[in-house]
């Protein structure tokens, strides 16, 4: 398993897991991928507790995540493949 480089609490961690699930079920890349992207999406940040991240569907954080938040959500709309920012 790949370990996270935020600092997380057990309930984000986990959270954090389903994202990275929803990014290998989206987009066919690997768990460390997803994770390594989730780390440099957040870096040097804490999610613990009653966070905001908690606001929106780990889907949602899989998308704008993997995209770099291109408003993937418009593209989507009009049958548009999401596209990556490149990694690493």
């Amino acid at each position: 398993m790949y370990k996270f480089t935020i600092v997380t609490d057990e309930q984000s961690r986990k959270y954090l897991l389903r994202i990275a699930e929803e990014m290998v079920n989206f987009f066919g890349i690997t768990e460390e991928e997803a994770i390594g992207r989730i780390n440099r999406y957040w870096d040097n940040q804490e999610i613990m507790g009653d966070d905001l991240i908690y606001h929106e569907l780990p889907s949602y954080w899989a998308k704008t995540i993997y995209s770099g938040n291109d408003l993937w959500w418009l593209k989507e709309k009009q049958g548009e493949p999401i596209k990556p920012i490149p990694y690493p």
